[in-house]
């Protein structure tokens, strides 16, 4: 028996396994998939407080941290009778013979986004009872620390919007120092 090798055959073979095998190696692998997203836009609206224009003259004293939603404002000192007040900037009168009044001016501007509301209702409250014979207001609306009070029903967004501080104290209040926080609510209408 004679066995005989052909080389050639075995070469073919091979060169043509490795031929497949770089091929397999050298097509794209693809995987596909979805990711689903849900996502709310939610509206909001954002209050702060400016200088009114006017500031510096009667009726209109600076607030410190303007241009913030947390601001202070200083009315100085007044005293009754008399036109006693140390303060340039606040507006003094006489109500009667028994009260007289201390008020500021300054701007409230609301702005929104995400929203269609075409305006909204400002309201405020004060954070403690005052002392008897002392009255706060805003825009001639008293305040109290048990509810809110509506201000205004039909603000326009974006538009600074003058409010007075009125602060009305009977002559027989004792010496004291009169501090509030004043608490302002914007709601969407």
């Amino acid at each position: 028996m004679s066995l005989k090798f052909s080389f050639g055959g075995s070469k073919a073979l091979f060169a043509l396994l490795v031929l497949f095998l770089l091929g397999a190696a050298g097509q794209a692998q693809t995987s596909s998939g979805q990711l689903s997203i849900t996502m709310t836009v939610q509206s909001s609206i954002s209050l702060i407080f400016q200088n009114n224009p006017s500031v510096g003259n009667a009726g209109f004293c600076p607030l410190t941290n303007a241009g913030t939603n947390n601001v202070g404002l200083d009315m100085g000192t007044a005293s009754f009778p008399g036109n006693f007040h140390t303060s340039t900037c606040v507006n003094y009168q006489h109500l009667n013979a028994a009260f007289y009044e201390v008020s500021s001016a300054f701007d409230v501007v609301v702005s929104k986004s995400n929203s269609s509301s075409p305006n909204y209702r400002l309201a405020a409250e004060i954070s403690t009872a005052p002392p008897v014979g002392v009255i706060w207001l805003l825009n001639n609306v008293t305040l109290s620390n048990t509810a809110f009070a509506q201000v205004d029903a039909g603000d326009t967004y974006d538009t600074p919007i003058t409010k007075t501080l009125q602060v009305q104290v009977r002559n027989n209040v004792p010496t004291q120092v009169l501090q509030e926080t004043i608490t302002f609510l914007a709601t969407a209408n």
